[in-house]
């Protein structure tokens, strides 16, 4: 697969094999090098962001390394280095449950110890809502790709614009971190037995729970099946929260679970 980049890039992946990763879940496309990573996206202010806390995290926290940034003709292009290992959605974590954890819980520990004052991006609810009304306002929710029973006609809400009304009445206190802001198991790779982090496209400043609540549905989700069709083993809560070492708040949990719905 030959693909056109910008001439900087172009140089870095200059006769290296390159394959699509198939896992992720955004609009961007991901190239896969023998040593580095390509993502490719339409110009927005997350790509942008992305590479700023790629330089903010190194020497922090263990995560990819950005090579190359670069913004042209409504197209971002960010080269990063490739982090190689295994994901936590590997099957030797999945029939392992608490070695998720643990790993997870490392991840959390590591930001969570991170100074919020020199974190170069907002993500607290006063950014976060903003950028779910832009979602909202733009036809940019797809309501098919949300969990059963968010929407629909059964569903808790009638429509996007319905639950970030409920968003903006019930906001939380705000417990403030820096995050990754899309921790999901597929966003983890244990490298040489260091867990480390990929994809910080929405990272920054913002509630404890913001990593907590998505890491919670993707480990229950990933267990049970609700991927795949296997289910690999249980979903033990109370050893979820145990390990991580945070005691479970359920209106937190639900609140940010629905924020992702918009996302």
């Amino acid at each position: 697969m030959i693909i056109q980049f910008p001439e900087q890039i172009n140089k870095l992946v200059q006769g290296q094999q390159c394959s699509l990763d198939s896992i992720g879940c955004s609009n961007s496309a991901v190239y896969i090098y023998d040593n580095l990573v390509v993502k490719v996206q339409p110009t927005s202010v997350y790509s942008q962001q992305e590479a700023t806390m790629l330089n903010f995290f190194q020497g922090k926290i263990p995560c990819a390394k950005l090579l190359h940034y670069e913004s042209d003709g409504g197209t971002d292009y960010l080269a990063m280095s490739k982090v190689t290992g295994q994901m936590l959605i590997d099957k030797d974590y999945l029939f392992n449950p608490q070695r998720i954890y643990q790993a997870a819980s490392q991840v959390l520990h590591k930001l969570w110890s991170l100074d919020t004052g020199s974190c170069p991006v907002d993500m607290s609810l006063s950014t976060k809502l903003k950028l779910a009304e832009y979602n909202v306002c733009h036809n940019m929710v797809d309501v098919n790709d949300c969990q059963p029973g968010t929407f629909g006609k059964n569903g808790r809400f009638a429509s996007p614009e319905v639950l970030l009304r409920w968003l903006v009445d019930n906001k939380p206190q705000e417990q403030l971190v820096v995050t990754h802001g899309d921790l999901c198991l597929p966003n983890v790779i244990v490298s040489n037995g260091v867990p480390t982090i990929i994809d910080v496209t929405m990272a920054g400043v913002a509630d404890v729970y913001q990593d907590v609540a998505l890491l919670y549905r993707s480990t229950r989700d990933n267990l049970m099946g609700h991927y795949d069709g296997v289910v690999y083993a249980p979903f033990d809560e109370k050893a979820f929260f145990a390990t991580i070492g945070v005691p479970m708040d359920k209106d937190k949990l639900d609140y940010y679970i629905m924020m992702d719905e918009l996302f």
